[in-house]
């Protein structure tokens, strides 16, 4: 293991700000059934990164494979939003998108076994309502370069199902992890290597305060991986945006999508619309 730090309130603020949560509602008959006639509610990691000059919302794509899974199955999902109350101490109720994940999501989900990405661009309103909420983009500055061997401990970021209270008519609760991972260059048991080659990493439960004996971080798919090294004299430390949280192997490790490659396609195609 990487050695651990204590990072601080301040410092996870700078990353934090970054982090969001896309929610949804499902008002088909399975959803309705298993929940005693309330929509079901779904919650989906994500975070929000500045591709030239546009604001994205970047997630797993298998998360959206799914969703149209469901809905060819008679899931009827409504009510988009965007959730920023992991930046703010007096959080607004989460903000409504409208969102057609036919036209308006872009997602790649084992095009190539192992793919699993997706994007959502952010209309110039949603984009102010969360600035006014303290949600930042990742900035080229931080996402822009293929250098994450010189960032050696990483944090993956998320809101795990275990952690929510998601039920319509009550109040929603959250808590969200950070999480160190340290990575590993094998896949790892439970985690096979495809076409497309991801990163791994070991979780560190012990990271999380009363946690040291692990938890179900399902829900977490789709958070970013940070990675850190000692930095100026601005913030304790300086930060690179790894990637993308894909899948675990339900113990210890998880698989991730590197972050570089697919921003730099994001560039390329936003700069030819």
């Amino acid at each position: 293991m990487s050695e651990a730090k204590i990072l601080g309130e301040s410092f996870l603020a700078l990353l934090h700000r970054h982090i969001i949560n896309i929610m949804c509602f499902d008002s088909g008959p399975a959803a309705l059934s298993a929940n005693n006639g309330k929509r079901a509610v779904y919650n989906f990691s994500a975070f929000i990164v500045e591709v030239g000059g546009a604001w994205i919302a970047i997630s797993a794509g298998h998360i959206f494979s799914q969703l149209k899974m469901a809905v060819e199955h008679g899931a009827k999902l409504s009510e988009w939003h965007i959730d920023d109350s992991i930046v703010s101490t007096q959080p607004e109720p989460p903000y409504p998108i409208a969102l057609d994940i036919d036209q308006d999501v872009h997602y790649i989900y084992n095009e190539i076994p192992g793919m699993d990405y997706a994007y959502i661009k952010i209309n110039s309103l949603a984009r102010e309502a969360l600035s006014r909420q303290g949600i930042c983009a990742v900035p080229q500055s931080i996402w822009g370069a293929d250098d994450i061997g010189n960032f050696s401990m990483w944090l993956l970021i998320g809101t795990p199902t275990k952690f929510s209270h998601l039920v319509e008519g009550d109040s929603f609760e959250k808590n969200h992890a950070t999480i160190q991972i340290d990575r590993v260059y094998d896949a790892p048991s439970g985690l096979v290597d495809t076409e497309f080659e991801r990163l791994y990493a070991k979780i560190y439960f012990s990271s999380v305060m009363g946690q040291e004996d692990g938890f179900d971080i399902g829900g977490m798919s789709g958070g970013p991986i940070f990675g850190l090294r000692p930095s100026t004299d601005k913030t304790p430390y300086e930060y690179r945006l790894i990637g993308i949280q894909s899948s675990w192997n339900s113990k210890d490790h998880v698989a991730i999508c590197a972050a570089y490659p697919y921003l730099m396609a994001i560039a390329s195609l936003l700069g030819d619309a």
